[in-house]
């Protein structure tokens, strides 16, 4: 590659970043979140188990998974006992009894069969049920005190109360692990996909969701649709403080000092990863 092509790749990227077009999401992941089965797959695979009974460990775990859908949680209950009497230790059909009993409402034994889960295979859905077990202790806490999200975060995350969200705490701990921001969203987003195929109008789940949104924010997100997108479906999932939603919108959408600094720092990222590409090279050639 000549000095001139290299010179002119660097102008393009910063032209490219310069443009309106790099704040807007085309396929961002926050439009797929929740996405389960359809109905009429539900029931194929229901009428498929009936023609042929799915006979291997691996089918019917999957088949309890079709029954959690279904909505039949103590039918999908039942059959993950039998297959953890018959097949023991296997992190899945943890994972998965722990999700039925959740939403069958017996939190308790949720808890403990989400953490068998975790203790069986500690990168289960890559390691982020941890925040699965934070969620549970969320609800066995307003069992015992209804209005106990007024004041408590789910994850243990702060983003204070103002229009402009800033991280408090950049790290949480669990297990004598902690998880940095990016690493609460990514996981973040793996629960939040599984869990919203199954509840409506799910305060901790909206908190989860607003926070994520939050993280995007505070990171400066190429994707500015993103965070409004996850502001809505928050509100969507009754966030107890629409007001606030509001004004993290408003702030993301006309604070010119956002858009400023959100504008640098794109620029910024793109020239830094042009370079680390163009080192890359460099050392290819040697």
């Amino acid at each position: 590659m000549t000095k001139l092509s290299h010179k002119a790749l660097i102008l393009f990227s910063i032209l490219s970043l310069s443009s309106p077009s790099v704040f807007a999401c085309i396929n961002t992941y926050a439009f797929e979140l929740g996405r389960g089965l359809s109905k009429e797959e539900i029931k194929a695979k229901l009428a498929e188990n009936l023609k042929k009974p799915y006979k291997t460990v691996a089918q019917q775990n999957d088949y309890a998974v079709i029954l959690i859908y279904d909505g039949q949680y103590k039918k999908a209950i039942q059959l993950l006992t039998q297959l953890e009497k018959q097949h023991p230790n296997l992190a899945k059909t943890a994972a998965n009894l722990g999700t039925a009993y959740e939403l069958d409402g017996q939190i308790e034994k949720a808890k403990y069969w989400i953490l068998q889960g975790l203790k069986r295979d500690p990168n289960i859905h890559h390691g982020s049920e941890w925040i699965h077990i934070k969620i549970l202790d969320a609800e066995l806490a307003i069992q015992k005190q209804p209005d106990w999200l007024k004041n408590h975060d789910v994850l243990g995350l702060d983003f204070g109360k103002k229009a402009a969200p800033i991280a408090h705490i950049e790290k949480i701990s669990f297990n004598q692990k902690k998880y940095d921001l990016d690493q609460v969203l990514e996981h973040s987003k793996i629960q939040m996909d599984q869990r919203l195929k199954f509840v409506n109008k799910d305060p901790i789940s909206a908190q989860i969701v607003f926070n994520m949104a939050n993280i995007e924010v505070v990171q400066y997100s190429n994707e500015q649709d993103t965070p409004i997108f996850l502001y809505d479906m928050a509100g969507d999932l009754n966030y107890q403080n629409p007001k606030l939603i509001h004004e993290r919108k408003d702030y993301l959408q006309y604070s010119k000092w956002y858009k400023f600094k959100s504008f640098t720092i794109q620029i910024a990222r793109g020239i830094s990863n042009l370079f680390s590409h163009l080192i890359s090279e460099i050392k290819q050639k040697v």
